[in-house]
């Protein structure tokens, strides 16, 4: 008999302080150029696998006085960097000043995720020091917060912020450390966000896209994490598995990965996925089957965050703590990130009650 309620597992942890940034320009629309056949070759390409026509991108540090088809490609890294400092600022703000002095005074350990790995010469830096920020470490969250316990960089392509996640748990259940803070960004090279494309699996039919474009926006984000319990999201990554077998198949492992979890408590199932129409086709699958489940009251089952918000990278799963406070959705909820590689994450949460 399935329990009204999910029990919080002993290895949960809490999410204290979450900021999740974008920049507060226009969607800017990718016009490959003469000049560039590589680039405009692997446009070509990535069109063609996803079945869509055009790309429309937000960047940060969009310079306004450039032609946009080169304000895309040559976006400034300052302003991303700033945007970073910004999250973290936001996400302390929100243990309070008491919160935040203790957090200073404690071991306190800073994971740093992107999707790319080492970008400074595409980012065009001159400046050794910017370089170490942008690659290995953003030193002025390292200097203004007194981290000296523990850091390290997770790259993990789509699996970045996932990783640090797990990581963060393990962490605070050895008693490594009493908060980790976790800075992820997500920076969309067209080059690169093109080239990502030819790695997913190809669809079996041609899929519709939404208004047939793709959306990658650049986000930034902090999260501040610790195990005792306190305000905010509990968290618990309870599954990784790997989907085998042909996409129906591969959709009931989905459904039932989910379902092993799903309760009566549970108020909204949500999902990211990397825009690739066979994932995307493959999650609604597995939310369908879900739904013939009448006996889970869901309110809200099957929301794909990617196609209400746009991809970004690594940073996708934050996007289902942006959605849980602007709707203000308590209690357990849970959340399926498929990486692209042909495995699926189940992260739940539990929010704070009303």
């Amino acid at each position: 008999m399935r329990e009204e309620k999910r029990t919080i597992p002993a290895a949960a942890i809490n999410l204290v302080g979450f900021s999740l940034l974008e920049p507060r320009l226009p969607m800017r629309r990718f016009s490959p150029s003469w000049y560039n056949v590589w680039e405009a070759w692997l446009y070509k390409k990535a069109n063609a696998k996803l079945g869509s026509s055009q790309w429309l991108f937000r960047r940060f540090g969009i310079d306004s006085e450039m032609l946009a088809e080169e304000a895309l490609r040559k976006a400034n890294y300052r302003d991303w960097l700033n945007s970073m400092n910004s999250a973290c600022s936001q996400a302390m703000a929100q243990l309070g000043s008491k919160g935040e002095f203790h957090l200073r005074h404690e071991r306190n350990a800073l994971f740093y995720v992107d999707s790319w790995g080492e970008t400074a010469t595409i980012e065009g830096i001159n400046s050794w020091r910017d370089s170490l920020s942008v690659d290995i470490l953003p030193k002025s969250i390292v200097r203004d917060y007194g981290i000296k316990d523990f850091t390290c960089k997770l790259r993990g392509e789509r699996n970045g912020l996932m990783n640090a996640l797990l990581l963060a748990q393990d962490s605070l259940n050895s008693n490594m450390a009493d908060n980790v803070i976790i800075c992820g960004q997500f920076r969309s090279f067209p080059v690169l966000v093109f080239s990502e494309t030819q790695r997913f699996p190809p669809a079996s039919k041609r899929a519709p896209v939404s208004a047939n474009c793709q959306f990658s926006i650049e986000r930034v984000g902090c999260l501040i994490l610790k195990k005792a319990a306190g305000q905010g999201v509990t968290l618990h990554l309870s599954d990784y598995q790997s989907l085998q077998g042909s996409a129906q198949q591969r959709a009931t492992q989905l459904a039932d990965q989910c379902n092993a979890y799903l309760r009566a408590d549970t108020h909204a199932v949500l999902g990211v996925t990397p825009p690739a129409p066979s994932l995307r086709a493959m999650q609604r699958q597995a939310f369908q089957q879900l739904a013939n489940h009448p006996r889970v009251p869901n309110r809200q089952l099957g929301v794909s965050l990617s196609d209400r918000y746009g991809d970004s990278g690594c940073m996708n799963p934050a996007l289902a703590w942006q959605y849980l406070q602007q709707n203000g959705i308590s209690g357990h909820s849970l959340l399926s990130v498929l990486d692209g590689d042909g495995s699926a994450w189940l992260l739940e949460n539990w929010g704070a009650q009303q």
